[in-house]
């Protein structure tokens, strides 16, 4: 009864799946979600979760295969009645197009599996590498959820969530998987291997699911525009048609447009993001799940519609496909309840899916036998296992989360960005945009609207047609610069790669997306955005002012933050909670120790007392100072248990660059005791300030290099680093800013990075 009552501050009536993760999040505890679509999972983790803070870590990483599921579901958290309820709370959706949060500066961070894949391996996609480690903190001590799992790449990015699942649940962190249509054995096999409970829902208790009489035809013959515009003339509602690739899908829709007397649109994945999400919003309106229009309308789509948007239909045409997509595409018809019918028709040609062939094929075997039956959640439970769970088996196989594992270290050892994308998904897509003369652009080359086509598709367009194309590139030097090639050879198409195509052979419109071989105009430039950084070094501040301010902020801020973090860290390292926040401060204090450098101070032009920062930025490079602090500290944290003191090491050489590696020759100041006793006086602790003083490195002749990076596959060592490093650069940052607010203009700055 208490949980019906909590999720009725939000005016909703909880499923009995709803109230089941209430009650296992408010205990802390993770846990795998099975519901159909339509069946409120993302609630049933969101609502929990603002309830329950005191019982979870305070922020929520909530991962999703795809960009437009990204900003769908930030939409449904930032609604009114949840903002009321927290009305400091920040949700920000975060992904490649929408780089709103770099930092995972937010209370909860809703992004794409890849995002979230590289911020934990010290590699962000959407930041420089060198502040890899705070977003690799928020990582590493939040509440991570999956959403969707189903559709990440089973040998790719579904190991890499497994893999941050276990470390989260070995740890004591909690976790939740959401799917529709996993098999029991991957369900299963998470329950065993991360002790997750697992929540089914009941069709019975859901009402647009219980009263939901959806029924399967399958048809051996292929979609043809005849066959849609009878369905259309019959049904005198919504239809959907569902395309297993882009072309097929024009190709209909060419066809079937102005051939009916309503509307009929076209949505796949080579729209420009505004033209995308303005059929989107028209969508919505016609195809609303709750509501219908006097003369409905005709969606031609592609895969992009089975998970994220809610849309409904009377009808359904799809193609055949995998028995888990052609049940999330069943998702959209009567999606609220009443009569549906789903058709599915076989294809001649089975891409995109040629390596899921024997899903395919058995799929197909799976629908001839239950022909004109209603699809309930039961049937479709038996579909995917009785097609999936073999194919699951392989995937659970432990040596794949090992290659993974062993590629994600790799690619944060290295700061490798195609490493860790690699670990997600497979390279398969580039980015296009139409222009007849892009070496007359110079570098506003970037600032053209891009559309991401996959590499095979353009070179088998090459192959075919011989198009100018032309590869863009950066160099790097003291001034940007752009290298334009024209590409002579198919194989000089590359994933991650820009291609401009000659308007000869490329068109683009609203309404038809990208056709690649029918000819066009160049498409609009973007607008470039603001690109000034924010100042921070405005003020003279002494080394004691700022290291005492830098503490006060991780006391007044962030140790109420990250509490719930460090006390699970201390216990996986067998100490009191009130010795890991003594180790946090002393490195607080200390961070900044290489900045007694006599060479330092000079250079920042230091006069009677050290100085952290001045008003004016030196007119000769500062040397670096977080190595040398390391450096300076390695005896003391020599004595501690390893690998604490290891880690205590990288943090803070750590705390300007993941990638600072060198010790230069130094000699601290004279009164470097005085001012590290007086810091020191700061921590709340009974210790021997001399002892700790007596430890200290005080010069360097030569130079020497720290080398050893704290190893992913260490997930204890390495969260502890990744936690400490996010702790000390934010309170630095905003020690030296003045305000949070300043870590938000940060921010904002990398989106035009």
């Amino acid at each position: 009864m208490v949980v019906e009552m909590s999720f009725e501050k939000f005016d909703l009536k909880p499923y009995s799946h709803q109230r089941e993760c209430e009650k296992l999040l408010s205990d802390g505890c993770s846990f795998v979600l099975r519901a159909p679509t339509g069946s409120g999972k993302s609630e049933a983790v969101f609502i929990p979760f603002l309830l329950h803070r005191d019982a979870l870590p305070l922020h929520m990483i909530y991962s999703l295969p795809m960009r437009t599921l990204v900003e769908d579901i930030a939409e449904r958290f930032n609604k009114d009645k949840f903002r009321n309820f927290c009305p400091n709370l920040r949700v920000v959706g975060h992904h490649g197009k929408h780089l709103e949060a770099p930092l995972f500066y937010a209370d909860v961070i809703v992004t794409t599996i890849d995002q979230a894949v590289g911020a934990y391996a010290c590699t962000p996609l959407s930041l420089p590498v060198r502040y890899g480690n705070i977003p690799a903190g928020a990582v590493s001590s939040a509440f991570l959820v999956f959403d969707e799992v189903h559709t990440f790449e089973p040998l790719l990015g579904l190991q890499a969530a497994l893999i941050l699942a276990e470390h989260s649940c070995k740890l004591g962190f909690p976790v939740a998987f959401l799917s529709a249509t996993l098999p029991d054995v991957f369900v299963r096999e998470l329950e065993h291997r991360f002790n997750v409970q697992v929540v089914e829902s009941k069709e019975e208790d859901i009402p647009a699911r219980r009263d939901r009489e959806v029924i399967l035809h399958y048809s051996d013959g292929n979609i043809t525009p005849e066959a849609l515009l009878e369905k259309c003339e019959s049904s005198e509602g919504r239809v959907i048609a569902v395309c297993n690739t882009v072309e097929r899908a024009q190709e209909l829709y060419e066809k079937v447009k102005g051939k009916v007397d309503c509307e009929v649109i076209l949505l796949h994945s080579r729209f420009l993001d505004e033209d995308r999400r303005n059929k989107e919003e028209k969508l919505k309106e016609i195809f609303d799940p709750k509501g219908m229009r006097d003369r409905g309308g005709i969606l031609i789509s592609t895969q992009v519609i089975e998970v994220g948007l809610d849309i409904s239909c009377e009808v359904m045409l799809s193609e055949l496909a995998p028995i888990d997509s052609l049940i999330q595409r069943a998702g959209r018809c009567a999606r609220r309840g009443g009569r549906g019918d789903f058709y599915v028709f076989d294809v001649a040609n089975l891409y995109p899916y040629e390596k899921e062939r024997d899903l395919v094929n058995r799929t197909r075997e799976k629908l001839k036998k239950i022909n004109g039956e209603k699809l309930t959640w039961e049937l479709e439970r038996k579909l995917v296992n009785d097609v999936l769970s073999e194919q699951f088996r392989r995937y659970l196989d432990l040596r794949n989360a090992a290659r993974i594992l062993n590629q994600l270290a790799e690619g944060a050892f290295e700061g490798s960005r195609e490493k860790i994308e690699e670990t997600v998904r497979e390279p398969s897509s580039c980015e296009v945009s139409i222009h007849g003369d892009p070496n007359s652009l110079g570098y506003n080359v970037f600032y053209l609207k891009r559309i991401k086509v996959h590499t095979g598709i353009l070179k088998n367009f090459f192959l075919e047609r011989e198009p100018k194309v032309w590869r863009i590139d950066s160099l790097y030097g003291d001034e940007p610069q752009v290298k334009s090639e024209l590409v002579t050879q198919a194989c000089k198409i590359y994933p991650y790669g820009f291609y401009v195509i000659h308007p000869d052979y490329a068109s683009y419109t609203s309404d038809t997306g990208l056709i690649l071989g029918e000819k066009g105009s160049a498409l609009k430039f973007v607008e470039a955005g603001e690109r000034e950084k924010p100042e921070y070094y405005l003020r003279e501040e002494s080394w004691f002012d700022h290291a005492q301010k830098t503490l006060e902020i991780f006391r007044e801020k962030f140790l109420k933050v990250y509490s719930y973090s460090i006390k699970k860290l201390s216990e996986s390292w067998k100490k009191s909670l009130e010795e890991m926040v003594f180790y946090i401060e002393q490195l607080l204090v200390l961070h900044d120790l290489g900045k007694l450098n006599r060479e330092w101070q000079k250079r920042i032009g230091a006069k009677d007392e050290n100085l952290s920062h001045s008003r004016q930025p030196p007119t000769i490079g500062l040397p670096p100072h977080a190595t040398v602090s390391a450096y300076a500290l390695s005896k003391l944290w020599d004595e501690l248990p390893f690998p604490l003191g290891n880690i205590f090491k990288f943090v803070v050489a750590h705390h300007h660059s993941v990638a600072a590696r060198e010790v230069p020759q130094y000699v601290l100041k004279e009164n470097y005791r005085e001012e590290v006793e007086a810091v020191l006086g700061l921590i709340n602790c009974d210790f021997d300030v001399g002892k700790i003083v007596g430890k200290i490195i005080a010069k360097q002749e030569g130079s020497t290099i720290i080398s050893k990076f704290p190893c992913l596959a260490d997930f204890k060592t390495y969260r502890t680093y990744c936690l400490f490093s996010r702790i000390l650069r934010l309170s630095d940052r905003v020690a030296t800013a003045g305000s949070e607010e300043t870590l938000f203009q940060f921010e904002k700055w990398f989106r035009y990075y």
